[in-house]
């Protein structure tokens, strides 16, 4: 797939560094659960499948460089791209899944990953997306990274222009 805003950027995953933390099996199936996809639904950054998005039956189909099924090698259009970002390449993953797909879910991510960005919001709506909800939850257990920020996942969908519904579901 061609990107028109950012450079192609290849994943990298080794002992110095490594942005794969899998989402909790019970938090990705909520989050699908409650957006309830429909049509072709992609997760394409798979990883561990018995312990990701993937693992829920809304799913179609998978991408996983890992497994040498690379998301940026992709062709076709689905009605839904969900997951957990590599986070190291995080602007060129968003992109890639505004051109593939008319709703995107990205979860969890700080907050801060796509609305203090002006240049990841300039090109979410060059791409005529607009954010249709906001939820916001508990950090998930350790693994997952303890930063302090407010961790959420942010619905896209193209030819959105309404009002941004803010879910929380955060406990404490």
């Amino acid at each position: 797939m061609k990107l028109t805003h950012y450079k192609r950027k290849q994943h990298t995953d080794d002992k110095s560094y490594s942005d794969v933390v899998m989402t909790p099996k019970e938090l990705a199936h909520r989050i699908v659960d409650h957006l309830s996809p429909s049509g072709k639904v992609l997760e394409p950054c798979r990883g561990d499948a018995p312990h990701s998005y993937y693992s829920h039956p809304s799913f179609t189909d998978w991408c996983e460089v890992r497994e040498d099924k690379n998301f940026f090698d992709f062709e076709g259009h689905v009605d839904w791209t969900i997951t957990n970002p590599p986070f190291s390449i995080f602007s060129q993953f968003l992109e890639a899944c505004l051109v593939v797909s008319d709703n995107v879910v990205l979860g969890p991510v700080h907050t801060t990953h796509l609305i203090a960005s002006k240049k990841r919001m300039r090109m979410m709506k060059a791409y005529g997306f607009g954010i249709k909800e906001i939820i916001i939850f508990d950090t998930p257990i350790k693994p997952w990274p303890q930063t302090g920020f407010q961790y959420c996942a942010y619905h896209l969908e193209k030819g959105w222009k309404g009002v941004i519904t803010f879910t929380d579901w955060t406990t404490q």
